[in-house]
């Protein structure tokens, strides 16, 4: 079986927690971290039905992509409707995940997940997440330690831009040092000052990996003393960021679009603009996107499609010239549910861990159809 922890750890491998938006409530919300894990529930949100499904399917633990906690609590009453959700999650040794604005803007996230399904092509990020703090890790290792000392960085996380890892820069240079009476170099004389020939090795790092990755440093390192130093940098990860942006096989018209579309989403579409336009570039963004129209329109797309939309939203967007689609907050993420399932039981079995990872049955939607 797998821990709490672990299936935390491969999680925020596919939705890392710094991803997410300020103020936003993500990870493990209920359990215990080192409860043991033979199956795993992933879910949209968290009802009573769902906690039920768990109990019943024998899981320990449920992840979900809507939050349970959003605020802090006060007090947990079993009266309350989140109070008693986290009570009946207690009592039932159940350990809550939640993966929200993390799993919005991360590499095959929630819209990756919206755009293939809609049939787009030359996916990108429509609006690049530039909050993100990046650190940079610059060390200084003898020559003939470098390549070990690259291995461990990347081994441990660090220097991964997009589908690359391992990535470095190094510069090669002279070193000098003075041990005084007490230390003990690796290279060189007490009481003399020396020098030697040394690489400054520069690596980009995730917030979520840096410690892990000085870690790996200090340790491969052969110096008594390590010079190094960590600088924030404004390098917003690729491929990250709220919504997407690609492009139709061949262009079609918004009538056949929304017919397709509301089939593959099964959802009823609530469509602003010309029927018979022609669209061939499509912005969306699964969830509450209307607060992106203006970005959806600077993308150069001819229709966003998202939901939530409000009235004035949607004149909004008819006035500038861009073709709406509310399919729906919910429809437009549950696609989701299922594909980070299925990534979740990969990286697990590649982990060697053993935990079954199920796809919860029960439609959270609150909204009766027609």
């Amino acid at each position: 079986m797998a821990t709490v922890l672990q299936i935390t750890g491969i999680v925020g491998n596919l939705a890392p927690g710094y991803l997410r938006s300020e103020g936003d409530n993500v990870g493990l919300q209920v359990g215990n971290p080192s409860g043991e894990v033979g199956r795993v529930l992933v879910t949209l949100e968290v009802t009573g039905e769902v906690v039920d499904e768990a109990r019943d399917k024998g899981a320990q633990m449920i992840l979900s992509h809507h939050p349970l906690i959003f605020k802090s609590l006060n007090r947990v009453l079993a009266t309350d409707d989140v109070g008693g959700l986290v009570a009946s999650l207690i009592k039932s040794d159940i350990s809550l995940l939640v993966a929200h604005t993390n799993l919005d803007r991360a590499r095959d996230g929630v819209s990756d997940v919206l755009a293939r399904t809609l049939g787009l092509e030359d996916i990108g990020v429509m609006l690049a997440a530039h909050d993100i703090q990046m650190f940079k890790l610059v060390v200084f290792v003898p020559e003939e330690n470098i390549d070990e000392m690259i291995a461990a960085l990347g081994n441990a996380g660090g220097g991964v831009i997009g589908e690359y890892s391992h990535c470095t820069f190094r510069v090669e240079g002279m070193g000098t040092f003075y041990p005084m009476l007490g230390a003990h170099p690796h290279l060189g004389k007490v009481g003399e000052l020396n020098q030697a020939d040394e690489y400054r090795l520069e690596v980009l790092v995730a917030p979520d990996k840096i410690e892990r990755v000085i870690q790996a440093m200090l340790e491969v390192h052969p110096y008594e003393e390590v010079a190094y130093d960590i600088y924030e940098v404004k390098n917003s990860p690729s491929g990250v960021g709220f919504g997407r942006v690609g492009n139709l096989p061949k262009p079609a018209k918004l009538r056949d679009l929304a017919e397709r579309w509301s089939t593959a989403l099964d959802s009823e579409l609530k469509v602003s603009g010309d029927w018979d336009m022609l669209v061939k570039k499509v912005a969306v963004c699964g969830g509450s996107g209307g607060e992106l129209i203006p970005v959806a329109k600077a993308s150069g797309a001819d229709v966003y499609v998202t939901g939530d939309v409000k009235y004035h939203a949607a004149h909004a967007a008819k006035s500038i010239g861009l073709a709406i689609v509310d399919a729906g907050h919910g429809e437009t993420e549950r696609l989701v549910v299922p594909d980070i399932a299925k990534r979740l039981q990969q990286l697990i079995y590649e982990s060697g861990l053993k935990a079954e990872v199920l796809v919860s049955e029960i439609n959270t939607n609150p909204w009766n159809k027609g």
